[in-house]
This record gives C-alpha cells, sequence and structure tokens, in this order.
C-alpha cells in the first residue's frame, strides 16, 4: 500500500470520527439547550402563579361559607327495632306459601331476631331559640332513640316533632342552647350552574363539606324510599351515605336544599345527587313544627301522561301528545263526585296545560283540601269542563 493511501484511509478515519464527535457533542448541546428552555419555562410559570396570600383571598368566600354553616350541622344516629317495613323486605325471600302459619312463623321470628338498626345521617338546626333540626324522615323513620352530635362535641338525645314521608322529611327537637341556625333561601331563585356546597356526615365523617354546582333542576322518578312529591334538585357536589338530611348551601350560606339521595349503582358517589328544595321545606315547616300532618289536596285519579303511555292514547283517539290520561278513578273520590271517568284525559287544570305526573301530583298537593279546581278534559271525541272540589289526601 502507498503511502498516499495510507494518509487517505487515515484522513477518512479522522473526518469520519471527528464528525461522530461533533455529532455527539451537538446533540448533547441541544439536549441541554433544550432542558435549559424547559426549566427557564417552568420557573417562569411557577413564578407567574398566584402567591399564598393571593390564593387565600380567592378560596376565602368558600371557607367563609364552611365557617358560617358548619357550626348549625349536626350528626344524627337513630337506633331502633325492625322496623314492619324491614321485616316485609325480609320474607321476600320467604319461599314457602303465601298464607299460613309458616310464614306467620316467620315474621314473629324476624320479629324477635333482627336486632336494632341503626342508621347514621346528617342535619341542620332550623330553629336555634326552640332547638329545632330537620332531617329527612329515612333518616330517623322506626327509631326508638334518636342521638345528635353537635358540631362543638355536645351530644343531645332528640325527640321527633314532626314528620311528612311523602317529602321525606321530618322535624326533631333538642333541649340545649348555645344553638347556631341556617336559614332557608329561596330555591325558585336558583339556576343551573349555580356554586353549592353539600354538608353533613358521609360514612361517618362529621364536619364534611363538598363543593359543586346545580346541574339540574325538576328531577323527579329519584329512587327515594316513600317519597311522593320530588321535583328535586340535582348537584355534582359530593353526596355520600350519611349526607341525608345535611344542607345543601349556597355562597351566601343559605339553604338551598336538603340533601336526600344519590343516582348510583354501587351505593356510593357517582357524579349525581339530588335534595329537596328549601322553597318545599318552607312550604311544610309550619305543619311540622306544630306536629301535625301535612294536609295535601286529593282529586282520587290513577294518572299515566301521554307521553309515556302512547299506545294507550292511541287506543283512546287522543292524538296530540300532552294530557295525563285516568286509568282509574278511586270510588267515592272528589274525582268520582266530579264525574271524572276512566280514560278521561286531564288536558288543563285552572288553565294549566297538563303533561307530565310529578307537576300534576305538585298541583294537587300545593292545593288545600276543599279548594275548587276547574278541569278541561276530553272525552270520547270532545273536550268539556268540569267543576271539582278536593278531598283530603289520606295520611300514611
Amino acid at each position: 500500500m502507498s503511502n498516499r493511501s495510507i494518509v487517505r484511509q487515515f484522513g477518512l478515519i479522522f473526518v469520519i470520527t471527528f464528525a461522530g464527535i461533533f455529532v455527539l457533542l451537538q446533540t448533547d448541546l441541544l439536549s441541554h439547550m433544550a432542558y435549559t428552555v424547559e426549566k427557564g419555562r417552568l420557573r417562569a410559570l411557577r413564578e407567574a402563579m398566584p402567591s399564598a396570600e393571593e390564593v387565600a383571598r380567592a378560596s376565602l368566600p368558600a371557607r367563609e361559607v364552611a365557617q358560617l354553616t358548619l357550626p348549625a350541622v349536626v350528626s344524627i344516629t337513630s337506633e331502633g327495632q325492625s322496623s314492619a317495613s324491614m321485616v316485609e323486605r325480609l320474607l321476600e325471600g320467604w319461599d314457602g306459601p303465601e298464607d299460613g302459619e309458616g310464614r306467620d312463623e316467620a315474621r314473629r321470628w324476624l320479629e324477635e331476631h333482627v336486632g336494632p338498626q341503626i342508621g347514621v345521617g346528617s342535619g341542620f338546626v332550623i330553629d336555634a331559640e326552640e332547638g329545632l333540626v330537620l332531617t329527612n324522615y329515612h333518616v330517623i323513620e322506626g327509631a326508638q332513640t334518636i342521638r345528635v352530635m353537635l358540631s362543638d362535641g355536645r351530644e343531645e338525645q332528640a325527640r321527633v316533632v314532626g314528620t311528612d314521608p311523602d317529602t321525606d322529611l321530618a322535624l326533631i327537637g333538642i333541649d340545649a342552647d348555645r344553638l347556631h341556625e341556617l336559614p332557608l333561601a329561596d330555591s325558585g331563585q336558583v339556576g343551573v350552574g349555580d356554586d353549592v356546597f353539600a354538608l353533613g356526615n358521609p360514612f361517618g365523617l362529621a364536619g364534611s363539606v363538598s363543593r359543586g354546582i346545580i346541574s339540574g333542576r325538576g328531577r323527579s322518578r329519584v329512587s327515594v324510599q316513600g317519597a311522593v312529591y320530588q321535583g328535586f334538585l340535582q348537584t355534582d357536589a359530593v353526596i355520600n351515605p350519611g349526607n341525608s338530611g345535611g344542607p345543601l348551601v349556597n355562597l351566601r350560606g343559605e339553604v338551598v336544599g336538603v340533601n336526600t339521595a344519590i343516582a348510583t349503582l354501587t351505593g356510593r358517589y357517582d357524579g349525581v345527587g339530588f335534595a329537596i328544595p328549601a322553597s318545599r321545606v318552607a312550604e311544610v315547616l309550619p305543619a311540622l313544627v306544630r306536629g301535625e300532618k301535612v294536609k295535601r289536596g286529593f282529586l282520587g285519579v290513577l294518572p299515566v301522561a301521554v307521553a309515556e303511555a302512547p299506545e294507550l292514547a292511541a287506543e283512546l283517539g287522543w292524538e296530540e301528545s300532552s294530557g295525563i290520561i285516568v286509568a282509574r278513578v278511586v270510588p267515592n273520590s272528589a274525582a268520582a263526585e266530579a264525574g271524572l271517568r276512566a280514560d278521561d284525559v286531564i288536558l288543563e287544570i285552572d288553565g294549566v296545560q297538563q303533561k307530565e305526573i310529578p307537576p300534576f301530583m305538585e298541583t294537587l298537593a300545593r292545593t288545600a283540601p276543599g279548594s275548587a279546581m276547574s278541569l278541561k278534559i276530553w272525552r270520547g271525541g270532545r273536550t268539556m269542563a268540569l267543576q271539582v272540589t278536593l278531598s283530603e289526601r289520606p295520611q300514611r
């Protein structure tokens, strides 16, 4: 090999080596430069973040709401013998004859051996002077003993003052001083998107607060045992077992609703909770304070919304999408006395069009027994007017 060839090869090796070193150095340099740029960006972002004082000021309204409302929120523990409804639910597993001594013996055994049921819920003081606490009816239903734990750690024995199973509300009383109360807001002014806070005793964790918004209004067909009148506020504020009966409050610390139920497949929070509107609380509260049953108007029909039974409406010849079909008339009821018949379609009550069952029921519930109503109905191809005087809804 000639000297020239050797020189050429060494030169080629040198060039390749130098190029490799250059590439490595350049790659490392670029990586270092990219890191330096990213570090600078993060530093600038950190420096642009609000100061601790600014964060505290931004959180101040929420902190103040918690400080303002938590002293009035209580934890409730109810203990009682197994209720008749509990025994009946257990009897659903009975595989013997429906009648006879066997079933009666099973019922007696359950009533004797099913131990005391302990329930945990929440509530809030609504009248500090009188020691009145509002909660859900299902929190204290069937209870023999009700204990209320105040926010300051005091524990008081409670007595039932008034109940309304149809709205799942209950008022209990305690003999205690130095209480704080919460005012009711006009829930009719609450809108979707409004900030709210759910307070209570989830999973026995007293004094808990969660924040969310009103995510819906007028929700019905919610699974709340015994609650005939619904029209709930819907919220994404976290509500879990134990929150029942606690307040849902606005940014002024006023009660817009009473936390009552959740929509869930697991038994725990799945993003949708429901609260009884404060306006409904205000409607029934006077009767609860007096220890009286809430009196409501009663028409005496089995109603079916046309929108939910289009085939039935078609069979009757009714072609519109609105209206309430009378599936059955209760004998000797206000409806029967007014001349309503099965297969009539109620179109209007006092000039207000009827489309859905919940508003229809609400209209009757808000009308005092003995009040007169004007009905516009459709029967067999023609419309007609009827006057009806409501009787009193039977008590449960």
